[in-house]
């Protein structure tokens, strides 16, 4: 590839992972803090929170004022009030309709800004949607499948997306990585315009690009770009995270009997966690034969599925036990549950990214997991010790 397109690469993609763990770990302004988790999280149009929000639970609403930071995930996660911090939001459904002084971190499912944002903002998300009403104060990065902006972007747009339509003003540059890319009549770029795509893009009659517009090759590479890496590892660490948070609120001393497990007896979870990742799929293949014959042979696909979600829980159940023992390494031994379970997810999910050792770091994963969830049914109390 030539120099000149190597230029338009974005160079924060790679680099993010890593800004989102050193924001975990690096000690801040000793600020004062609220916490607030459970089944539905609510924040009254009437209330007013002096200081920095978090909020975990499968449905988080917030229509009061927040004077600073909100950190909030869910299954649902709607934000209407009014930030005059940043804004950290992860949710398989997030809406954000709220004025924010600060800027944007968000990522889900589908997600839909409504809202101003003061400062930049960074969003990933199936299905992305800036409406009208919103407005980003400086630079828009986002990734997502299918992202469509009506809203002006101040400063300057860098965008990966399977179809990308802007409808709106962008105040500097644009560049886009994209499948399909679609400039409407209301669409108008102040700088120059550089689009990657296998395709030309498609640009309305009243679409109006101040500077140039170049047109570069689509990588051809195997396997995914960058920003569609990107997209992966949030999607996988959004799926872990709200796992892990319903593990942890519907069965809470489990949770702790399995962490306080992890700490005190590793070599036997891990060697257990093997006996049982190679055991399971043969016991659930014999029981699906003699099913065959006898009846009953769904047992066996029982079995796997419940194999399989193990398996699953297995990432959730380690990464709250290293983002403790990190935390307590730190010195962030009042940090909340669900801080702890997000930043041992952010760790684990970056070491998959390796070659190799991804797959090193996955395997152990999941033996400790298997074997840690069993030794706690088997003991079926908490080991001495064992963190309340």
């Amino acid at each position: 590839m030539s120099t000149k397109a190597e230029r338009h690469r974005s160079p924060w993609l790679p680099w993010l992972p890593s800004l989102l763990v050193l924001w975990a770990l690096v000690p801040g302004p000793a600020l004062a803090a609220e916490f607030r988790s459970g089944d539905v999280v609510r924040v009254g149009p009437q209330e007013v929170i002096e200081e920095d929000l978090y909020a975990f639970g499968r449905v988080v609403t917030i229509q009061g004022t927040v004077r600073g930071d909100v950190i909030a995930m869910g299954e649902q996660v709607d934000i209407s009030g009014t930030v005059e911090g940043d804004i950290m939001s992860a949710g398989s459904n997030n809406r954000i309709s709220s004025p924010v002084r600060g800027s944007l971190r968000a990522a889900g499912g589908e997600l839909s800004v409504s809202g101003p944002v003061g400062e930049d903002a960074m969003l990933a998300a199936g299905n992305l949607r800036l409406t009208p009403e919103a407005r980003v104060g400086k630079d828009l990065y986002l990734a997502s499948g299918d992202a469509r902006l009506y809203a002006p972007v101040q400063g300057e747009l860098r965008a990966a997306a399977g179809t990308l339509t802007l409808a709106a003003p962008v105040g500097q540059d644009a560049h886009a990585e994209a499948g399909t890319l679609r400039l409407t009549d209301e669409a108008r770029v102040d700088g120059n315009l550089s689009y990657r795509s296998d395709k030309d893009a498609q640009l309305a009659s009243g679409a109006v690009v101040s500077g140039t517009v170049e047109h570069l090759a689509a990588r051809q590479q195997k396997g995914w770009g960058p920003a569609m890496g990107l997209i992966f590892w949030l999607r996988s660490l959004v799926g872990l995270f709200a796992l892990g948070l319903l593990f942890s609120l519907l069965a809470p001393r489990f949770a702790r009997r399995v962490t306080a497990m992890l700490r005190q007896r590793p070599l036997p979870s891990l060697g257990w966690g093997a006996a049982l990742f190679v055991s399971v799929p043969l016991l659930a293949g014999l029981v699906f034969l003699v099913g065959m014959l006898l009846g009953g042979w769904w047992i066996g696909l029982f079995i796997l599925a419940l194999y399989a979600f193990a398996i699953a829980l297995s990432f959730p159940v380690v990464g709250l036990f290293l983002g403790r023992w990190l935390l307590e390494r730190f010195h962030k031994t009042g940090a909340h549950l669900a801080v702890a379970l997000l930043l041992g997810l952010v760790l684990l999910t970056l070491v998959g990214l390796v070659p190799v050792l991804g797959g090193i770091a996955a395997l152990a994963t999941i033996l400790l997991g298997l074997g840690a969830m069993l030794l706690s049914v088997l003991r079926g109390h908490e080991p001495a010790g064992a963190p309340v």
